[in-house]
């Protein structure tokens, strides 16, 4: 119970924190966002082709193999 409280408070404070910056440097918050977003959609974009069966998801190489 310790531990759930101290994690909620440090949650509490990092939260407020951000928020803070947040209103304060409100143009380079959005502009990191976006960045951040953009950065995700390349990694989605770029990542490889897979399949899925009974057994689990399988990734690219490992697909092939386990489909001969």
């Amino acid at each position: 119970m310790v531990a759930f409280m101290f994690l909620v408070v440090l949650w509490v404070s990092v939260a407020s924190v951000e928020y803070n910056m947040a209103m304060r440097f409100r143009i380079l918050s959005s502009v990191a966002s976006i960045c951040g977003l953009l950065v995700l959609l390349g990694a989605l974009l770029r990542a490889p082709e897979g399949y899925e069966d009974e057994t689990g998801f399988h990734i690219g190489a490992l697909a092939d193999a386990v489909l001969s």
